[in-house]
C-alpha cells in the first residue's frame, strides 16, 4: 500500500500593532508539502529560503513532526518530506508557526488518519512559545488569543470581507528571539490600558472595515517603537506607508522585518509603494495579500 500525506498552511501576519501575542492573521501564501514513509528523514524545500534550511531531521517541519509523535505517544515513521515555500523566512510572517503546524499536522494524519485542530494548536503553541501565529496557521482568518490555565485558547474573530493586507518586505532578516529581548517586560500602567483601548479600536475596524479605526494599528507603544527603533529599514518603510492615501493603517508584521498596511479597495498600491522605495534607494518585496479563512487544511491518501 503506498501512503501520501498532503497539507496546505497558511502564512501569517501577528500582532497587527497593539495586540501583542495576542492577534494573528492568516494570510493568502501557503507553505504546501507532500510527505511519504520512508527508510530515513529527508526534507526538500523548494521556494523562500531553500539554501538556508536543513534538508535532514534537524528541520523544523521534521523536528516539529516528531515531538508531536513524543508528545502524543506515536511512533515518529521517518518521512520523505517535499514542500513548496513561499513564505519569506525569518521576516515576521509565520515561517516557523507555519512549518511547526505542517510537522505536528503530518504527525496526526501518518497516526490518526485525519486533522485535530485543537489538539494541534495547543502542540504547536507550545513547541512555538507563543500562540499568535500558530492559531491563525491553524484555524484562518482573524485570531485573538488569550491564556487559558496553562495554555491558550483561541477565538475566531469577525473580519470584514474588504480586508487586505499591503505588505512590504525587505531583504533583511532579524532574529525573533533577538527582537523579543528588546521589549520591556514590564510598562506603565497607562500605557498597558491605551493599548487595551487601541486594540479594542482595531478589532472594530476589521470587523466592519473602517478605516478610521484601522489607524489606531499604529498607536502601539508595547512593543513596535523598541522594534521599529533597532530595524531602521523597516522603520523607513513603515513612515512610507504612513504616506500613502488609501493606506488605512500600519504596522510591523510580527517582530519584522516585514511591514503591512490596511487597504479597502482595489487601488494600485503595489506600483505607487515600488515608486517610493525605489527614489528612497530601499529594496523590498511588495505584495497585496487577501486574508486566509480556511487555515490549515490536509489529508492522507492511501492506495
Amino acid at each position: 500500500m503506498s501512503i501520501r500525506i498532503h497539507t496546505s498552511v497558511p502564512a501569517s501576519t501577528a500582532n497587527l500593532g497593539p495586540g501583542y501575542d495576542v492577534l494573528g492573521l492568516a494570510l493568502s501564501l501557503r507553505l504546501k508539502t507532500t510527505a511519504t514513509p520512508a527508510g530515513e528523514w529527508s526534507v526538500v524545500i523548494v521556494g523562500e529560503g531553500a539554501h538556508l534550511l536543513d534538508n535532514c531531521s534537524e528541520n523544523l517541519i521534521a523536528r516539529a513532526c516528531q515531538q508531536a509523535c513524543e508528545w502524543n505517544g506515536w511512533e515518529a515513521q521517518p518521512l520523505r518530506i517535499e514542500s513548496e515555500n513561499p513564505i519569506p523566512i525569518a521576516r515576521g510572517l509565520g515561517s516557523s508557526a507555519a512549518a511547526i503546524v505542517t510537522g505536528m499536522a503530518l504527525a496526526q494524519l501518518t497516526n490518526l488518519d485525519r486533522i485535530d485542530k485543537d489538539a494541534l494548536f495547543r502542540d504547536a503553541a507550545v513547541m512555538e512559545g507563543h500562540p499568535d501565529n500558530v492559531a491563525a496557521a491553524v484555524y484562518g482568518g482573524l485570531q485573538e488569543v488569550i491564556q487559558n490555565g496553562d495554555g491558550y485558547k483561541a477565538h475566531s474573530r469577525q473580519l470584514d470581507n474588504t480586508v487586505r493586507i499591503l505588505l512590504a518586505v525587505p531583504g533583511s532578516m532579524k532574529s525573533t528571539a533577538r527582537l523579543r529581548e528588546i521589549v520591556p517586560k514590564e510598562l506603565p500602567a497607562e500605557v498597558l490600558a491605551a493599548n487595551d483601548m487601541a486594540l479594542k479600536q482595531v478589532l472594530a475596524g476589521l470587523a466592519q472595515g473602517d478605516a478610521a479605526l484601522l489607524r489606531y494599528s499604529e498607536a502601539d507603544k508595547r512593543h513596535q517603537p523598541y522594534r521599529l527603533g533597532v530595524q531602521p529599514e523597516s522603520q523607513a518603510i513603515f513612515g512610507l506607508l504612513q504616506e500613502i492615501p488609501g493606506v488605512a493603517g500600519v504596522f510591523l508584521s510580527g517582530a519584522g522585518t516585514a511591514v503591512g498596511g490596511w487597504v479597502l479597495d482595489e487601488a494600485d498600491y503595489i506600483s505607487q509603494v515600488e515608486q517610493l522605495l525605489k527614489k528612497r534607494s530601499i529594496s523590498a518585496l511588495v505584495q497585496v495579500i487577501p486574508p486566509d479563512l480556511k487555515g490549515i487544511e490536509g489529508e492522507i491518501i492511501k492506495r
